[in-house]
């Protein structure tokens, strides 16, 4: 047995998890993978499993556990991995996710027997089988660890880390959501639920300086071919389905195709999808058959409302361009969901700009995130030596990593306090996040602004 688990949300004091709550697509992808090699594998979802990993651990004694998660969740990842090998010496633990695949180093720890850091799950099954946990294949002698793609392990005191390849998305098995179909009711986006997550491409074709989509994959951007995504959205136990990509709406020809099969095999979904400013603005006919086709939701990251914020962000995009997205997908009754950066170098009337933008152009789905640089990045090199703390689970997009320029950072939390607030009456008095209790926001902003604010900063 291989226990596979996604841990709950870190308690940083904010969880997105509140309005974000997403099904454990790579560990079904790798629960269907292993199911190839008739292993037996089960998913633990900590956030809705009543039973302990202790109560888990005991009944199915796994004789590995392989974890995944993001930044702000590291600690609870090498926590678990500890906690396995304390119940059983033996046990082989493995470490992987996206903040693992950039970020090895930070689980370079006595109890990690490997880090998969390459998007191929099969070097999963090769560590699986160089441990003699899976036979080997065709009679041959197991893999030499040091030829498994991507995969870190200790050695000689230390760590050594392989070379990593790009994964061609094609070889991926449809994934086991018997997880999924045990919590959907959980899974939302949003005001929509219940909802199923699918993968189309990997990386992202374009360069934004802050993004950390864009690392991935060995910065390979990598589509899936059209067939497999319908067969595997055949198979899909949900009406609302959000596509993970970094950014769907790409590939003019690519969308058309896939619009065409979805009428063909007479799918009809919700879709929820990334885009970006610079194409829908340009794409009107596209939208308006994207809106046809299901699309309900897209996301945008419009980021800021001022044409050099934009540029510092190598976001190649403008307000004018923003603007016509804005009025675009309106006029199609496409939920647009803004996202924007609140950026360390604000000043109070940055903030007040950004609720008059707001307020102008009536955005009710919003998501204001804090200016981040995540480790992997090169955004993150640039402002390494500018960093107030190593915690991780500050890593969240709603807490200061980076010095206020302008303000002290009571000043910035109180601005970013009122902005958040303004906008939770906008979606209100829109109707939407009933499923939310402002009085519990404004009691964590309140935490956030009279404790974190007077903290000392916790240098690297």
């Amino acid at each position: 047995m291989i226990l596979l688990v996604k841990p709950e949300a870190a308690d940083s004091g904010f969880s997105l998890d509140m309005a974000l709550k997403t099904e454990p697509l790579e560990l079904e992808y790798i629960k269907a993978m292993l199911k190839e090699y008739d292993v037996e594998s089960m998913i633990y979802e900590a956030s809705f499993d009543r039973r302990s990993f202790d109560e888990i651990f005991n009944e199915y004694t796994p004789v590995a556990v392989a974890v995944t998660g993001y930044i702000t969740q590291e600690k609870l990842m090498l926590s678990y991995a500890r906690r396995a090998k304390a119940l059983l010496p033996g046990c082989v633990t493995i470490i992987g996710g996206s903040h693992a695949q950039l970020n090895p180093e930070r689980f370079f720890d006595p109890a990690v027997s490997y880090i998969c850091r390459s998007d191929n799950i099969y070097a999963i099954a090769e560590a699986l089988r160089a441990e003699g946990l899976i036979p080997p294949e065709n009679g041959f002698c197991p893999p030499e660890l040091s030829v498994i793609d991507g995969l870190c392990y200790p050695e000689n005191g230390g760590w050594h880390k392989n070379p990593m390849k790009p994964f061609d998305l094609n070889k991926l098995p449809i994934p086991d959501r018997s997880t999924f179909s045990t919590y959907q009711d959980h899974y939302r986006y949003l005001d929509v639920s219940p909802v199923a997550l699918l993968k189309t491409s990997s990386s992202c074709p374009y360069h934004c300086a802050f993004c950390y989509g864009r690392e991935l994959n060995c910065g390979t951007y990598c589509q899936r071919d059209l067939e497999k995504i319908i067969e595997e959205l055949e198979t899909i136990p949900c009406s609302n389905i959000q596509i993970t990509d970094d950014d769907f709406l790409f590939d003019v020809p690519r969308l058309k195709e896939f619009m065409r099969l979805l009428r063909e095999r007479n799918i009809r979904k919700t879709f929820i999808c990334y885009g970006r400013s610079d194409f829908i603005a340009v794409h009107e006919d596209l939208i308006r058959e994207l809106a046809e086709a299901g699309f309900r939701y897209i996301m945008v990251g419009l980021e800021a409302v001022s044409d050099s914020f934009l540029d510092s962000y190598q976001k190649h995009s403008s307000q004018s361009l923003n603007i016509k997205t804005i009025r675009m997908l309106q006029k199609y009754s496409i939920h647009l969901v803004g996202l924007f950066i609140i950026d360390s170098r604000f000043k109070k009337e940055d903030f007040r700009k950004m609720r008059r933008f707001i307020h102008a152009h009536r955005i009710t789905y919003t998501g204001v995130s804090i200016f981040t640089p995540i480790p992997g990045t090169a955004l993150f090199n640039e402002y390494r030596d500018r960093l107030t703390t190593d915690n991780c689970e500050k890593w969240d997009f709603m807490h200061l990593v980076v010095k206020p320029e302008c303000m002290s950072r009571f000043h910035f939390y109180f601005e970013y306090y009122l902005l958040v607030m303004d906008l939770f009456r906008i979606a209100q008095k829109a109707g939407i996040y009933s499923f939310l209790r402002l009085e519990d926001y404004k009691n964590i902003f309140l935490k956030l602004l009279f404790t974190d604010s007077f903290k000392p900063w916790t240098r690297r």
